[in-house]
């Protein structure tokens, strides 16, 4: 007789014997569907060109439009950056920058990484476009600094000709003439975007040019796993104070001194396929590890695949022509003629406002989001996932206002556009967060599988799943994760005995319609 076997004896003499079969429920398939992804309306959440232009790429490709058009949001918000910002409240100074986190989530064969290289090679040519502009100033930069050079060569050696023949008068003149000299300051380049910068290199390149950074990843999932290397805790840091955007950061390494980035402002966006974020997700809601990192990618979409039709024919010239305009618009902005308010000692930024109306609407909206649906959401992690919608709201009405080359104070139509953002992109978190679930059941299911199959038998514990082997099974926390599912629908039922040794046991028993074949 097995050692399972003898126990389960000892158990039934304990009086948890197992249950009968009048006890069982019906045994229910073990299975889970995803949420359905939200519709894409490109009228109600984007302006006309906007609009256009995302119907008429993603037609072309074919692809998802929610891809093209989660990217160009966040493309515009990393052009605007820290250039300016949305101060929702009339009295308070708490302001809100446009710089967003989002990804696309799909298979490889769902055309993520082209659906990214229609939104973001407007970012590419202002890259390129400030490139050479720069290049040019340096010609110019190098030739002052060449005359300062020769001037401050000038100076010394008429200093040394002075000193040589003792005249005071010579020498004050010279070093007047020396304390004078101002060199040329080196111009600045401003940068868009970056694809695989160090934080040490991103925080140099935001010195330098403070209006903030997009880092655009092909696989977010990497980004991600590196900030959970050992040593990597202040590239973890240095992100997730850039998602605030109106913060300031220092670096200070040896060998490298100290580094002072005004405007911590950074954008994220990149690809991930489902099968990873679903690993990292499971991973990091069994474990104490959430600082809310996964929350703040706002802008991640994951719709269904679009069937794959042929396509060629020529682009709409006007929809492209009139996003490249929007963004060649946004990278020249003086905020403070379109109507913000200017920066002072304690809103850091000019800023934005909403009127009268937009503001009663964002106020109703507010107080939804908290007193319905963040105080009634079951889920921990929707719930800290909505926390962050006020951020959301608010880059993007702001970004829909700029965009469509508006300016004064943000108005109510764009108020009611960004909420419409926010409801679509609550559904397809539910559906992300949604694969959590959904790795639960699958592993459940495997684990069914070998209930059919007899490989365990009445009163087994969590041990004995564990000491099998089997591919998620590994530890007592999944297998007790698994059987838990599994007792959800009716495959098991456990019960809690004392053994000889007055140890308690939970121990599981098999329903008898899987033996049977129901």
């Amino acid at each position: 007789m097995s050692a399972a076997a003898d126990d389960m004896k000892r158990a039934q003499a304990a009086g948890a014997g197992e249950p009968t079969d009048g006890d069982w429920p019906a045994l229910r398939p073990v299975t889970v569907e995803l949420p359905a992804a939200p519709a894409f309306d490109a009228n109600t959440l984007l302006p006309m060109d906007l609009a256009d232009f995302v119907l008429d790429e993603a037609d072309r490709m074919p692809c998802s439009p929610d891809y093209i058009a989660a990217a160009l949001m966040v493309a515009l918000g990393s052009v605007i950056g820290a250039r300016c910002a949305l101060k929702p409240k009339r009295r308070d100074d708490w302001i809100v920058t446009p710089n967003l986190w989002g990804g696309v989530v799909g298979d490889p064969s769902t055309k993520k990484t082209p659906a990214l290289s229609v939104a973001f090679k407007f970012v590419d040519r202002l890259e390129a476009k400030e490139a050479d502009r720069h290049a040019e100033r340096m010609k110019i930069h190098e030739a002052e600094k060449a005359a300062f050079d020769a001037r401050q060569a000038a100076v010394a050696t008429a200093m040394k000709k002075a000193a040589l023949s003792a005249g005071n008068k010579a020498m004050d003149d010279a070093a007047a003439k020396l304390k004078d000299l101002v060199p040329p300051e080196e111009p600045r380049q401003r940068r868009y975007k970056t694809n695989d910068g160090t934080a040490a290199k991103i925080g140099d390149i935001l010195a330098r040019s403070p209006g903030g950074l997009l880092v655009l990843r092909d696989e977010i999932t990497g980004l991600l796993a590196s900030w959970d290397k050992p040593g990597n805790e202040g590239d973890r840091a240095f992100y997730l104070e850039g998602w605030n955007g109106t913060g300031t950061f220092n670096i200070d390494r040896v060998g490298r001194g100290s580094q002072f980035v005004p405007n911590l402002c950074l954008s994220v966006f990149g690809g991930i396929q489902p099968e990873l974020i679903q690993r990292y997700l499971t991973q990091m809601a069994g474990s104490l590890d959430n600082d809310g990192r996964v929350q703040r990618f706002q802008l991640l979409v994951y719709p269904e695949p679009v069937a794959w039709q042929w396509r060629d024919r020529y682009p709409v010239k006007r929809a492209r022509e009139a996003v490249r305009d929007m963004f060649d618009r946004l990278a020249s902005l003086d905020p403070v003629l379109d109507g913000a308010a200017p920066a002072d000692e304690f809103v850091k930024l000019p800023s934005f406002s909403f009127d009268d109306d937009a503001l009663e609407f964002f106020i109703e909206w507010a107080t939804d989001l908290y007193r319905e649906r963040i105080a009634k959401e079951q889920s921990p992690l929707m719930a800290q996932h909505l926390a962050k919608f006020e951020k959301l709201f608010g880059a993007l009405a702001l970004i829909l206002h700029l965009a469509e080359g508006r300016v004064g104070p943000v108005q109510k139509d764009t108020a009611v556009r960004a909420s419409a953002w926010c409801e679509y992109l609550e559904g397809h978190a539910r559906r992300i967060y949604a694969l959590i679930e959904v790795a639960r059941v699958q592993t459940a299911k495997l684990l069914s599988r070998r209930l059919a199959e007899k490989k365990l038998i009445d009163g087994f514990t969590a041990r004995d799943v564990v000491r099998k082997g089997w591919a998620g099974l590994s530890n007592s926390a999944e297998a007790e994760a698994a059987l838990s599912t599994l007792e959800e629908f009716g495959w098991v039922r456990s019960v809690d005995v004392t053994g000889e040794l007055g140890r308690p046991t939970t121990r599981y028993f098999i329903n008898p319609a899987v033996n049977r074949g129901a």
